[in-house]
């Protein structure tokens, strides 16, 4: 009988772990179009609407559900393996955390469970299928692993990532930020044999590597008049040889390679001073996370930097007994790191010094380190004179460093160089903290001290240096660009501490911080359309962005680069505490439940972190709590579909009606002043999916008034007007063919703008996302005339003039036309001083129209019945520069076929 019960309750627990797992997976299925958004914030608390899917739906798939973890516990009984096919199977109720933001009351008073519905999600689903792999054991054990990697596997896995990442980045995003202007000087170097870099741009020299205008960056002239780059002109030497054969793909393959030869010097140090598990970790740690990615292949002195210094770490801590010549071409590698960057003299001097002690009893190595540094120094000096009169290594900043680069902004550049959610190095790799428990432990080891302590001796003097600049994030660039260099030097410290981590708490939080670096890096460098680890400076964090949803998160962790950066030093408070709290309870955890495991442990201090951040921020302040309602209205008008959606509203836990879902819906929005070159009042600019609206602008007085009201987005797109007298309030419809960015609705007069208490933007008809056009929206125009529409460009082949364009030389445009009602299109078409022929796709039809030099063309096109976009295709057989036609002329562009539309 006992036995018969113990049997009976042993398939009760298995059938509830496993159908728990395979409902939680059928939840989440049924969540996949789901989204949830917070479309009002009172000061009582957030107003919720998810759109759902049918709950039959929902129905059906738990059945499934169900009926699946039945069978499997029947069978797995007559098995025997129904318990281990429990144990195995039991991480797949993670999934039931996709279902956290869509509950009722809990996410009220937490809004940032609301991450959750979100991107993040498939980090819960990705930790489940790992934890569910590793029961099963599927994956080998961690130290096999290891140990296959040896120097010539860490250097190709290195090169190939690298290639392939980078390569893949730069021809989907270019080249951006200060990377052109090094290039700009390779090829001054190789074109004119000098740094004189006035005439290349003149002449258009950058144009087979950066598709906008590029200006000279420079800030003063030199002795001779002439402009010389304010970057130095290290890095274009190092590239000039591979550039010249292979172009500026060939300078970022070659930045590829010394990045996977940083990667091997670093993997060699951690083998030597922790042993090649922790080399291994280590490398994986540093090496695939942000900053080392994307600086592996960005064109910046930063990782040539940093291969010197890793280079060098590996010499202070080898033998000295290498051959003179050895030392010699050391010397001569230290001594390049001034020509890099002026800051690198810092390094230049610590490691030189360190060495230099280390030789003491050789003077002829001594000598042979010390003539290289001490003529490429020399040297380095004498170019500043030659240049700019003057042996200040400063001379081509001006007066920039004096406003600038003051020892008061260091505390500043600290906090943001580890801290900012943009450009932050803790922010972004935490794993980077392990390097102070192992800096520690490497000072305490006599074999480690001296090398541990020259390290620190760098790294604190680099660091220090750097943040005396009042631009800590570097302008346009990925996060802790200035500490790459310095990269290398951490790297010991981390290997240190993760060889010396012998508890399974110790371990937890390593493999923790290790985890969330690598994804971030993943997230980042995976899709690199999306820009995610190049953020505007004075904005948010875009990976923020991307991962928070519906709720606040990117605006309640601190960023930096604003001048107010200390009023922002209060966000860091709470993330503080759930960090100390994080590692408490991991401690005490790890002291009285060892036998949890280190995933475990790393799985309840991540969660302990989360939720105690989570609820110390869930009451943000009034203007944060008034963004995350007009964002979260905003996702709501892109995402809804009621064709295969259902909206649930909160308050009352019913279906909407479509009169309430359009109260939900409505963006309420604030008039603010204008610049002042437009003067009047305009609302934040929002974007929109293509659909019909209605602008109502509510004043605050009842009389009538006289002016205008327009809806519209730059450059010079109008999608509605109303102008005369005014009513209160105004009511102005208006539709949107395509999605419309940095739409606002403006008041020219300032008088009646600063009478307005708020305009709403009620959605009329939606645009399902299924019918929504494909086609990127580059700019929208409006077309003037008897019939009013709009022209969409949709690439860059096309030159919009305001309602006229001029195709880009012979390259095909595609533009849309918004008819708007319109029977007919009717294209005139010019091709300035050259005869040809311009081709027009259109409707299906291909047509070639001949035309003469001087004169104009004209096509119509007839207009399918309720069509409202028609797409155009056209391109011109000729081209011609106005500046080689009309010697008074400057315009450069390659011009083709100039084309103005007419609607009738």
């Amino acid at each position: 009988m006992t036995s018969t019960a113990s049997r009976t309750r042993a398939f009760g627990l298995d059938l509830v772990v496993i159908g728990a797992g395979f409902e939680a997976i059928a939840v989440a299925i049924w969540l996949l179009p789901a989204s949830v958004h917070i479309v009002s914030w009172p000061a009582s608390g957030p107003v919720r609407l998810a759109l759902l899917a049918p709950a039959r739906r929902l129905a059906m798939l738990s059945g499934l559900a169900l009926a699946a973890a039945t069978l499997l516990v029947f069978a797995g009984k007559r098995a025997g393996v129904a318990a281990r096919a429990a144990s195995v199977l039991a991480p797949l109720s993670l999934f039931w955390m996709w279902a956290l933001p869509y509950l009722p009351w809990l996410p009220d008073r937490i809004p940032l469970l609301l991450v959750l519905a979100g991107p993040i999600r498939w980090g819960v689903a990705g930790a489940a299928a790992v934890v569910t792999f590793l029961r099963a054991g599927t994956f080998g054990s961690f130290s096999n692993l290891t140990t296959r990697f040896d120097r010539r596997r860490v250097f190709a896995v290195s090169l190939v990532a690298y290639l392939a990442l980078g390569l893949y980045a730069v021809r989907t995003n270019g080249l951006g930020g200060d990377e052109p202007h090094y290039l700009i000087v390779t090829e001054s170097l190789l074109r004119d044999g000098d740094l004189k870099i006035e005439n290349n741009h003149l002449r258009g020299d950058y144009r087979s590597f950066f598709r906008g205008e590029l200006r000279p960056d420079y800030m003063q002239r030199g002795k001779d008049g002439e402009i010389y780059s304010i970057h130095a002109p290290g890095l274009p030497a190092l590239l000039l040889p591979v550039y010249a054969l292979a172009g500026y793909l060939g300078a970022v393959s070659m930045l590829c390679g010394i990045a996977a030869l940083a990667a091997l010097a670093i993997f060699d140090m951690a083998d030597r001073v922790a042993g090649r598990q922790a080399a291994v970790v280590t490398w994986a740690g540093v090496c695939f996370t942000v900053p080392f990615v994307p600086h592996s292949w960005l064109i910046f002195p930063e990782m040539p930097g940093a291969l010197i210094v890793a280079w060098a770490a590996l010499w202070v801590w080898q033998s000295t007994e290498a051959r003179t010549i050895t030392w010699i071409w050391r010397g001569a590698a230290l001594g390049t790191l001034p020509w890099l960057h002026t800051k690198f003299v810092v390094l230049l001097g610590i490691l030189a010094t360190a060495l230099a002690f280390r030789l003491l009893s050789r003077p002829r190595a001594l000598l042979a380190l010390a003539m290289p540094i001490a003529l490429s120094g020399g040297f380095w000096l004498y170019s500043f004179y030659a240049l700019y009169g003057v042996l200040d290594p400063e001379a081509p900043y001006g007066a920039y460093t004096r406003i600038y680069v003051l020892t008061r902004n260091i505390p500043h550049g600290l906090v943001g160089l580890f801290l900012d959610q943009k450009f932050g190095l803790l922010f972004y790799s935490p794993v980077y903290l392990a390097s102070i428990a192992g800096a520690w432990l490497m000072v305490r080891r006599r074999e480690t001290r001296y090398v541990g302590t020259v390290l620190l001796l760098v790294t604190g003097a680099f660091v220090a240096s750097t943040a005396r600049l009042y631009m800590f994030w570097g302008g346009s660039s990925a996060p802790a660009r200035f500490l790459v260099p310095i990269l290398p030097c951490l790297a010991p410290m981390i290997a240190v501490a993760i060889a010396r981590a012998r508890s399974a708490a110790a371990r937890a939080v390593i493999g923790l911080w290790l985890g969330i670096g690598l994804a971030i890096a993943v997230a980042g460098v995976g899709w690199p359309a999306r820009l995610m680890l190049f953020s505007d400076p004075h904005g948010r964090a875009r990976v923020l962005e991307a991962l928070q949803a519906g709720s606040p998160l990117a605006r309640v962790i601190p960023t930096f680069t604003d001048p107010d950066w200390l009023a922002q030093v209060n966000q860091l408070g709470p993330w503080l505490i759930a960090g100390t709290l994080g590692l408490a309870v991991l401690a005490i955890a790890g002291h009285r439940w060892s036998s949890l495991g280190s995933l475990r442990l790393a799985g309840i201090a991540a969660g302990v972190f989360a939720l105690s951040g989570a609820v110390l921020v869930a009451r943000p302040a009034a203007d944060i709590r008034e963004e995350t309602a007009r964002r979260g209205v905003t996702d709501l008008l892109w995402r809804h579909d009621g064709s295969r959606l259902r909206a649930l509203e909160y308050v009352a836990l019913r279906r909407a009606t479509p009169d309430h879902l359009r109260q939900l819906s409505t963006l309420v929005l604030q008039p603010r002043p204008d610049d002042p070159v437009r003067a009047g009042y305009a609302t934040a600019p929002v974007t929109l999916p293509p659909g019909s609206y209605e602008a109502v602008v509510s004043f605050a007085s009842s009389g009538l008034r006289d002016g205008e009201v327009l809806v519209a987005a730059p450059p010079q797109a109008v999608f509605g007007r109303a102008s005369g007298t005014l009513p209160n309030p105004t009511r102005v419809p208006f539709e949107l063919p395509v999605t419309a960015r940095r739409l606002s609705v403006r008041i020219p007069d300032a008088a009646i703008g600063s009478s307005v208490r708020w305009i709403e933007v009620v959605p009329l008809v939606l645009v399902p996302p299924q019918e929504r056009e494909n086609a990127p929206v580059r700019t929208i125009e409006s077309l003037t005339g008897p019939r009013t529409g709009h022209l969409v460009y949709t690439d860059e082949h096309a030159y919009p003039e305001g309602g006229v364009f001029w195709t880009r030389g012979t390259e095909e445009t595609t533009i849309l036309v918004a008819p708007q009602g319109a029977a007919r299109i009717v294209l005139t078409l010019f091709t300035g001083p050259n005869n040809g022929e311009v081709t027009v796709s259109a409707a299906g039809k291909v047509r070639t129209i001949p035309v003469s030099a001087g004169a104009t063309a004209e096509v119509a096109i007839e207009v399918p019945a309720g069509r409202r976009l028609v797409p155009l295709a056209i391109r011109s057989q000729t081209m011609f520069r106005p500046a080689e036609v009309e010697k008074t002329s400057t315009d450069t562009r390659r011009l083709g076929c100039q084309v103005r539309v007419g609607l009738e």
